[in-house]
């Protein structure tokens, strides 16, 4: 198996320098489909913050966040960057779906999933993405559930946006997307990476103290993270990652290489929980803490401190 461990100078090329008439535009724009609120009083609003802020603390020019409208008071105190885009459950399916094809046809990249829940509603704006996404489209958590729950969803993504999709899964969901148990997984994550991307033909990150990231041709393995970041959390800032270095890959001139902006996501990602790590201990480590630490793994990156 053709492999590559991740480092620092094989990825230090994705964030040039910055030009001195740089605007948001150059930056990329991201859309954000997570978060959702349970009419009983599940709130999962804190997926959207989190899949946001990191966006920006990556270098996003614009993170627009499509939301339940419950979410938006707690969303907007924590990220009043953002730009917001609102449905009530007591909307239809339909016309919720609809005003996600604009913030579809606007966006440079696409993150959806992260604490979207499974209802009727989540489950249209899972399929509207797969159909309508015409940017890199990354799919995490609830949104891979969705998909597991209807494998017939993956016909929706047509052959060129295969090649700039990207799924995010841990064990368990890619247990459920592949129909086998979570011990085959473990036992062959690397392995299981590649064959997944490759019968997809898509881009699949699979988390494991050693992240697999494959194409279905190559694996880069990551090595930066460590245990304490097993909190919830974590891989909504993780996505939110990956979307920031997606938004630019068609602005950043002959760098547009998806498998290599996905693998720099994981190790910016680890390597912030690192630094987290020692300052509080693994114990301790939030994924609003990893935030925090962000800038720095950037700037030890890329030679900004």
């Amino acid at each position: 198996m053709s492999k590559a461990y991740i480092d620092k100078s094989a990825i230090s090329r994705l964030f040039p320098k910055l030009p001195e008439r740089a605007n948001k535009g150059m930056m990329g724009r991201v859309l954000v489909v997570c978060g959702s609120y349970d009419p009983c009083g599940l709130s999962m609003c804190g997926a959207a913050y989190f899949a946001a802020r990191a966006a920006y603390l990556s270098g996003a020019g614009v993170v627009e966040i499509f939301t339940a409208r419950e979410n938006y008071s707690a969303v907007a105190a924590l990220v009043p960057e953002a730009v917001f885009s609102l449905y009530g459950y007591d909307e239809s399916t339909d016309a919720v779906s609809e005003r996600l094809v604009k913030s579809l046809r606007k966006s440079d990249s696409v993150v959806i999933g992260c604490g979207l829940g499974k209802c009727d509603m989540s489950r249209a704006l899972v399929k509207t993405a797969l159909l309508g996404a015409n940017s890199p489209l990354l799919i995490d958590a609830d949104g891979l559930n969705i998909i597991s729950d209807d494998k017939s969803l993956w016909s929706c993504l047509d052959e060129a946006q295969r090649g700039r999709t990207v799924i995010t899964p841990h064990p368990g969901e890619m247990a459920r997307l592949t129909d086998k148990s979570i011990g085959e997984i473990l036992d062959l994550i690397p392995e299981t990476a590649k064959s997944f991307a490759c019968e997809k033909g898509i881009i699949c990150l699979l988390k494991d103290h050693n992240t697999a990231i494959s194409d279905g041709k190559f694996v880069y393995i990551n090595q930066s993270g460590n245990a304490g970041m097993a909190t919830a959390g974590m891989g909504d800032v993780l996505a939110g990652i990956v979307g920031a270095l997606l938004a630019r890959c068609e602005k950043d001139g002959e760098n547009k290489d998806i498998l290599t902006r996905v693998a720099a996501s994981a190790f910016i990602h680890g390597l912030a929980g690192d630094l987290a790590a020692e300052k509080i201990g693994q114990y301790s480590l939030t994924a609003s803490e990893l935030l925090a630490e962000m800038p720095n793994a950037i700037g030890e990156i890329f030679g900004e401190k």
